[in-house]
């Protein structure tokens, strides 16, 4: 069964959405479960044990809790890295502040079926194949005869330098020996980008790209080498097209 909530403080919104979540159900042999919250708080108390849902549908501005920080207690706990976080707003100004709670999508208010079900149906599907592999969301990292694994949520960029690789995290730099194409095949090719010979860089960590670098959301720059630029740019521009649903 897939388990998708929703959490929208307009009663009427967030019917129709378990409406059209429910329309879906006929593209797929599991049976899908919805569960509706009306606040922030009834949700962030739902998942506080432990996130028991696949998909979540996140209004932002909500009375009290708004969805970013019903978001935020949603990924205060690694084991919530395979949940989808879809946002739904009348306003798209707030990318820059959903990158900390890496969401999957984002849709626009007034809701279009066909925009929903365009942004819903290859989510069910993500869901399915995860379940059905037992995909993990870290990268394992040997480090003085110990495994660490790392969210991939957390990862900034990767660099290497001679023999070593550095990931760069939101809070820490943790070096081993090892190389980048290793390191690279480790990876979600659809969140992380090859942009340089000594750099793999988390797209939700992008803020703008120039015509030879990128600039980090941290306010870091990294170069983009002359044989990688015209494929960091065209993916960068599929995952914003994807992120929001164009």
């Amino acid at each position: 069964m897939i388990h998708i909530a929703i959490c929208d403080d307009d009663m009427k919104v967030a019917q129709q959405i378990e409406m059209m979540i429910m329309n879906t159900q006929n593209n797929f042999s599991e049976q899908i479960e919805v569960h509706i919250f009306y606040s922030g708080e009834s949700f962030a108390r739902a998942v506080e044990k432990g996130c028991p849902f696949d998909i979540i549908c996140m209004d932002i501005e909500m009375e009290g809790m708004d969805g970013i920080t019903a978001g935020h207690t949603l990924r205060a706990n690694d084991e919530n890295d395979v949940v989808q976080l879809i946002y739904i707003s009348s306003h798209e100004e707030y990318h820059l502040q959903l990158f900390d709670v890496q969401p999957s999508g984002f849709i626009k208010k007034p809701i279009e079926e066909d925009n929903f079900n365009n942004k819903l149906i290859p989510s069910i599907h993500k869901a399915i194949r995860k379940r059905q592999q037992g995909k993990i969301n870290f990268l394992p990292v040997h480090q003085k005869g110990k495994e660490v694994l790392v969210p991939f949520r957390d990862i900034i960029f990767l660099e290497s330098h001679i023999r070593q690789v550095i990931v760069n995290t939101r809070e820490d730099r943790i070096e081993y020996y090892g190389t980048l194409n290793e390191e690279g095949n480790k990876l979600p090719s659809h969140d992380f980008i090859r942009i340089h010979q000594s750099y793999i860089v988390n797209f939700y960590f992008i803020k703008e790209i120039r015509s030879r670098k990128i600039v980090l959301t941290t306010g870091k720059e990294l170069p983009i080498s002359e044989k990688n630029s015209a494929s960091v740019r065209m993916h960068y521009l599929k995952f914003r097209g994807d992120l929001i649903g164009t």
